[in-house]
C-alpha cells in the first residue's frame, strides 16, 4: 500500500542553514546596535522598540542554531535519542522572548501618552528602512527552511515580522515629520506590539505542544489511523502513541494484534509495509509492535475483570 499523495518532508541542508544564521546574526547585531543609538538619541520609542525587537532577533538566531546544532549530535549512554528536543526548547525560548519583548515595548508605549516628546522624523525614515532592506534579505536565506522546521520557523517569522515592523516605524516616520504628530510614535510601538503578539502566538503555541510530546502539527492523527485500519491482516490495534523527537524528526509506536497468527518473516515484511506508509505521513522513527490473538484476549479478560 502506497499513498503517493502525500509526501515525507526532508529536513533542510545543515551547511546552507548555517550560513544563513551567521549572515543573520552578524548583520542584526550590527543594525541593532545603530538603531539603539539612534532611537535614544532622537528619542523615538519607536526605533528603540524596533531595535529590541531586532536584539530579539540576535537571540533568537543563536539559541536556533545552538539548538539546531545539538540536534544534530549522536546519542550517548545518558541521552539516548541524543539532543534532538534541543531544537524544540530553542523554538519554545524564542517565542517566550518574543511575547516578553511585548509587554515592555506596550508598557513603555503607554506610559508615553502622558508626555509625548519630540521626535525626529527624517532620522526614523532613514533608520526604519536600512531594517526593512536587511531583516527582508535575512528572512529570505531561511524561507526554504521553515516549511519543514518550526525550530527554523520560529527565526523565519522573527526576521518577517521585523522587516513589517521596520516599515511601520518607517511609515510613522513619514506621517511625524510631515505633520509633527508625535503621538504617533507611541501609537506606532502599541501597534508593533499587537502585530508580534498575532505573529508569536501560534509559534508559541505549537513549542509548548511539541514540548510536552503533543502530536506535531505535520501529522494527520486520522491518516494514520486510517492507514492502520486500511490492512486486511489487523484485528485491531491500541497504544498508539506519536510526538516529536526534535523539530523535524517525529515518532510513533503502536501495539498491532493481528487476525491470524503469523510468522516471523511476515511480521517483518508486515511491518516494512507499516513503516512505507508512515514515513507518507511525516513519521521517521515507527516502531511496531505485534501481538497475539491470546495476547489480546487475555487482555480483553483482565481490562474486564479489574471493571467488574
Amino acid at each position: 500500500m502506497s499513498n503517493s499523495d502525500n509526501h515525507s518532508h526532508q529536513a533542510p541542508d545543515p551547511k546552507n542553514m548555517n550560513k544563513a544564521f551567521y549572515i543573520g546574526i552578524g548583520l542584526n547585531s550590527a543594525f541593532t546596535l545603530i538603531e539603539f543609538i539612534v532611537g535614544y538619541s532622537t528619542n523615538s520609542l519607536a526605533l528603540i522598540a524596533d531595535a529590541s525587537h531586532n536584539l530579539s532577533d540576535v537571540g533568537s538566531l543563536i539559541i536556533s542554531l545552538i539548538g539546531m546544532k545539538l540536534a544534530q549530535k549522536a546519542s550517548t549512554t545518558l541521552y539516548t535519542y541524543g539532543y534532538k528536543k534541543a531544537s524544540i526548547m530553542a523554538s519554545l525560548i524564542n517565542a517566550i522572548l518574543l511575547v516578553t519583548i511585548v509587554i515592555g515595548i506596550a508598557y513603555e508605549a503607554l506610559g508615553r501618552f502622558d508626555t509625548i516628546p519630540e521626535v525626529a522624523g527624517k532620522v526614523i525614515i532613514i533608520t526604519a528602512l536600512i531594517g526593512v532592506f536587511i531583516n527582508t534579505v535575512t528572512a529570505f536565506a531561511f524561507y526554504k527552511g521553515q516549511k519543514d522546521d518550526i525550530n527554523i520557523k520560529g527565526a523565519f517569522l522573527h526576521l518577517m515580522v521585523d522587516a513589517l515592523v521596520s516599515l511601520g516605524v518607517v511609515i510613522s516616520g513619514i506621517i511625524i515629520y510631515y505633520t509633527s504628530w508625535n503621538i504617533v510614535d507611541p501609537l506606532v510601538s502599541l501597534i508593533i506590539s499587537v502585530v508580534i503578539l498575532l505573529s508569536t502566538w501560534g509559534l508559541l503555541k505549537e513549542s509548548i505542544k511539541l514540548a510536552i510530546d503533543g502530536v506535531p502539527q505535520n501529522v494527520d492523527l486520522s491518516k494514520i489511523t486510517a492507514i492502520l485500519e486500511s490492512y486486511n491482516f489487523i484485528q485491531n490495534f491500541h497504544h498508539l502513541h506519536i510526538w516529536a523527537l526534535s523539530t523535524t524528526e517525529n515518532a510513533l509506536t503502536v501495539h498491532i494484534v493481528p487476525k491470524t497468527d503469523i510468522t516471523f518473516e511476515e511480521t517483518i515484511t508486515m511491518k516494512e509495509n507499516i513503516k512505507e506508509d508512515l514515513a507518507h505521513q511525516n513519521i521517521q522513527h515507527a516502531t511496531i509492535e505485534f501481538g497475539t490473538k491470546a495476547d489480546d484476549n487475555q487482555k480483553s479478560r483482565a481490562l474486564n475483570e479489574s471493571i467488574n
